[in-house]
C-alpha cells in the first residue's frame, strides 16, 4: 500500500510540472509580439488616427501656409443644408443654424465675394466654383451679400467663433467706410464689399478666423473676426484667403 500510494504521489507531482512548463514558455514564447504590445487597430492610417472621433475632417491649408481642420456635417439636400453640393463644413446643425451655413469650396485668381453668381453648383464635394456666391445652394444667397449686417447678427459672437474648424468669410467689409473705424450701427447697417485697402476685409466666422483688425466693433462689439490682409478684401479676394464662405437663407 505504500508503494502504490508513493507512485500515485509521484505521478500526480509529475503531472504538475507537465502543466507548469507550458504556462511558463508561453510568457517566454511572446517573441513575435505579446498580444498587449500588438498596435492599436487603425493606428496606420494618420487621418483617420488623427481624428478618430471625427472621420469627416478635411485638413485645409491657407494662403499663409496654415492648416485647420475642417468636418463636415451630414449630407442632404441641398435646398436644406445651404451648401450647393449638400453638406455643410460650419454651422453644421442645420436645426440650431437654420438660416446660416458655412461652406467650403475654392475659385480661381482674385473674386469679389458679390460676384453674380454662375448659376452652376460647386463646392469641395463638386469640384472649383466660377463664382464665390456659387457655393450657395438655390434658395440661399452669400451672406452680407446685400449689405446687411443682420445677415450676420442673426448668431452670436461667440457662436460665430465657435461654427467650426477653418474661416468663412461673408461678403461685407468690417466697416462703413474706409476712414478710420467708422460702423453703421442701425439695425439694419449696410456695409460695402471693398477691394482693398483699410477695413477692406471680410468678416468671418470659424475656429481658424482667430484674427482682429484695428476696428474690432463692425459687426459684434470687440469680436469682430476678419480674413486678415489688406491687400485682399471682399472685392476681391482668393478662395485659400477666404477660406470658405457663409450663405444665408433668403
Amino acid at each position: 500500500m505504500q508503494i502504490r500510494t508513493l507512485a500515485f504521489a509521484l505521478a500526480a507531482l509529475s503531472s504538475c510540472v507537465i502543466k507548469s512548463e507550458p504556462d511558463t514558455t508561453s510568457g517566454a514564447a511572446g517573441t513575435s509580439a505579446p498580444a498587449s504590445e500588438a498596435p492599436p487597430a487603425g493606428e496606420a492610417g494618420a487621418p483617420q488616427s488623427a481624428h478618430p472621433a471625427e472621420p469627416g475632417v478635411q485638413d485645409i491649408t491657407d494662403d499663409q501656409g496654415h492648416i485647420y481642420h475642417v468636418s463636415q456635417g451630414q449630407p442632404g439636400e441641398p435646398a436644406q443644408v445651404g451648401c450647393a453640393d449638400g453638406q455643410r463644413e460650419a454651422f453644421v446643425d442645420a436645426t440650431a443654424f437654420p438660416r446660416i451655413a458655412g461652406c467650403l469650396g475654392s475659385w480661381e485668381g482674385l473674386l469679389s465675394l458679390r460676384a453674380r453668381a454662375s448659376g452652376r453648383a460647386c463646392g469641395d464635394d463638386l469640384g472649383a466654383c466660377a463664382a464665390p456666391s456659387d457655393l450657395c445652394a438655390a434658395g440661399w444667397r452669400l451672406c452680407g451679400a446685400g449689405g446687411r449686417i443682420a445677415d450676420l447678427t442673426q448668431v452670436s459672437a461667440d457662436q460665430c467663433e465657435k461654427a467650426g474648424g477653418g474661416r468663412f468669410s461673408a461678403a461685407i467689409s468690417h466697416c462703413e467706410t474706409q476712414n478710420g473705424c467708422e460702423y453703421d450701427k442701425k439695425p439694419n447697417g449696410d456695409y460695402d464689399c471693398f477691394k482693398s485697402g483699410w477695413c477692406s476685409e471680410s468678416v468671418c466666422c470659424g475656429g481658424d478666423c482667430g484674427q482682429f483688425g484695428a476696428c474690432t466693433d463692425g459687426v459684434w462689439p470687440q469680436k469682430t473676426h476678419i480674413a486678415q490682409g489688406t491687400d485682399q478684401g471682399c472685392g476681391a479676394t482668393s478662395s485659400r484667403r477666404a477660406g470658405g464662405v457663409l450663405c444665408c437663407k433668403d
